[in-house]
């Protein structure tokens, strides 16, 4: 086994252990960045970039889990 594919199977592990998972969406890239700016969890300068996009993504929806199990 590589070493890239020692760390992919520990990082697998790792988010196994924690309940977490990868998942691939298709979206709208116009749609989701307008929908994220007006929500603030994206600067506008920001639409273009897709690791702050996936950031900024990830953000909206641990506050919207938060926000429904009533931890906010």
């Amino acid at each position: 086994m590589s070493a890239t594919s020692k760390a992919r199977q520990r990082r697998y592990r790792e988010r196994q252990k924690s309940g977490r998972r990868v998942l691939m969406l298709e979206i709208d890239e116009v749609e989701t960045a307008t929908m994220l700016e007006e929500l603030h969890f994206l600067h506008p300068l920001d639409a273009d970039d897709d690791e702050a996009l996936e950031r900024a993504l990830c953000k909206m929806i641990q506050v919207l889990c938060r926000a429904l199990a009533g931890d906010v």
